[in-house]
C-alpha cells in the first residue's frame, strides 16, 4: 500500500477525485474530501495553482496552499494540449468525483461541461463552484471572497456602527463555498449508490454568502427597516459583544432572561434585574448602550481571564478576545486534538487544525502535505 493511500478506515476510503479547482474556495472542498478518506489528486496547470503564490509564501507553496491542499498529490496537466486532454480524459475514466471552479465559457473552450463528461460516464458527479452561479447576468463575472461580500451584504453588516462596512476577517465565502460543495458531493455519491446515476453539484460564493446573511433579510422583512452594523454585538439580542474588564476583553452572549439573571447575580448587579429599561430582551435592545455602561462598572474588578472562568462556569456564555495563534497554547484546543501535527519537516508549519469531525471519536488525519508543484 502506498504511504498516501488513506487507511481503509476512513469514510470516504475507495472514492477517487480529480481536483481541477484553483485559489481556496474549490480546494477546500477537495481538501475535506481527501481528509475524510477519499484519494484525492489535483490538477494544476504547469504554472502552478495562484494559490501558491498567496502570501507570505512557503517556496512554492503558501500558508493558504499548506491548508487547502493537505493530504492531496498533484499533477501538471495542460488542458489546452491534445496531449493534457488526453490524458485527463484517462484520469477521468477511473474517478468518481471531479471538482472544478470553471467559468461557464472557460469550461465549453476547454469541452468539460457536465453534460460533455456525463454523457460519456454517467456514473461521474461533476462538482463545479463558481463565483456567482452558473446562469444570470452575472454568471460570466468573476468574484473573490471579499467583492462577493460586499455584493451579498456581508460586509454591509460587519464593522463598528459608526465605521465603514468591512470583510469579515476570515474567508467566510471562501471555506463555505468548499463546505457546500463538500456537502453537495457526498450527498450526490448517497444517490449514486441507491440509483447508479451520477449528479451534478453546483454551488457558489453568492449562494453562499445570500446564506449567511439570512437572518437581516428575514428581519428586514418583519421591522421593514435597513439592514445596520452592529459591531462585535447583536442586533437581536443584548447584552451581547465585546465588554471591558480592569485587563482584556470579554465577549458576553446573554440570549434569554434566564441567562440574564445569572449574568446580574456573578457580576454581583443583580440590581439591574429590576430596572424597568432591562426588564426584557427588547427593552435590552432598545438601552444596549446603557446597560454596557453598568455592566462594564462590575467588570472592572477583574480582569477577561477571571471573568470568563466565572461567567462561563455559571452557566453563561462568555470568553476572552484571543489572538488565532493563541489556540495553540489554549488548554481546550489541546483536550479536543484540533490541532494537528503537519507532516513536512521542510517548512516551518507545524500545526494546522484537521477537519471539525470525529468518527468513533477519532479525528481524520493529516498523512502528508499540500504537494509542491510538479515539474
Amino acid at each position: 500500500m502506498s504511504s498516501k493511500t488513506p487507511p481503509a478506515h476512513l469514510p470516504l476510503f475507495g472514492v477517487k477525485v480529480l481536483d481541477a479547482t484553483s485559489n481556496i474556495a474549490g480546494p477546500f472542498s477537495g481538501a475535506v474530501l481527501a481528509d475524510l478518506g477519499a484519494e484525492v489528486i489535483k490538477i494544476e496547470t504547469p504554472s502552478g495553482d495562484p494559490a501558491r503564490a498567496m502570501a507570505p509564501i512557503d517556496g512554492d507553496r503558501s500558508a493558504y496552499f499548506h491548508v487547502v491542499n493537505r493530504n492531496k498529490s498533484a499533477v501538471s496537466i495542460d488542458l489546452k494540449s491534445k496531449d493534457g486532454r488526453e490524458k485527463l480524459d484517462e484520469m477521468l475514466d477511473g474517478c468518481d468525483v471531479f471538482l472544478t471552479n470553471f467559468l461557464p465559457e472557460r469550461l465549453q473552450a476547454l469541452n468539460l461541461t457536465s453534460q460533455e463528461l456525463r454523457a460519456k460516464r454517467p456514473r461521474l458527479i461533476f462538482g463545479n463552484l463558481s463565483s456567482y452561479g452558473i446562469e444570470g447576468p452575472d454568471a460570466a463575472a468573476p468574484g473573490y471572497d471579499a467583492t462577493v461580500q460586499a455584493r451579498t451584504g456581508i460586509m454591509h453588516v460587519t464593522g463598528e456602527p459608526d465605521g465603514n462596512p468591512v470583510r469579515a476577517g476570515v474567508s467566510v465565502l471562501d471555506i463555505g463555498g468548499g463546505m457546500w460543495l463538500a456537502i453537495g458531493v457526498l450527498a450526490a455519491l448517497v444517490k449514486r449508490d441507491r440509483t447508479g446515476e451520477g449528479s451534478v453539484v453546483e454551488t457558489s460564493l453568492f449562494e453562499t454568502g445570500a446564506l449567511w446573511v439570512s437572518y437581516h433579510l428575514s428581519a428586514n422583512q418583519l421591522t421593514g427597516k435597513a439592514s445596520v452594523r452592529s459591531g462585535a454585538g447583536h442586533p437581536a439580542f443584548s447584552p451581547y459583544g465585546l465588554f471591558s474588564t480592569s485587563t482584556g476583553t470579554l465577549c458576553i452572549g446573554v440570549g434569554n432572561d434566564n441567562i440574564f439573571a445569572k449574568l446580574c447575580a456573578l457580576i454581583d448587579r443583580k440590581d439591574l434585574l429590576t430596572d424597568t429599561r432591562f426588564t426584557t430582551n427588547s427593552d435590552r435592545v432598545a438601552h444596549a448602550s446603557a446597560l454596557k455602561i453598568e455592566i462594564e462598572k462590575a467588570l472592572a474588578s477583574h480582569d477577561a481571564v477571571h471573568w470568563a472562568q466565572v461567567l462561563g462556569g455559571g452557566g453563561v456564555p462568555a470568553d476572552r478576545v484571543s489572538l488565532p495563534e493563541d489556540l495553540r497554547n489554549d488548554p481546550q484546543a489541546q483536550a479536543m486534538g484540533i490541532l494537528l501535527n503537519y507532516p513536512d519537516s521542510t517548512t516551518a508549519v507545524e500545526q494546522i487544525p484537521g477537519l471539525p469531525l470525529r468518527f468513533d471519536g477519532e479525528r481524520p488525519p493529516i498523512r502528508f502535505a499540500a504537494p509542491h508543484l510538479e515539474r
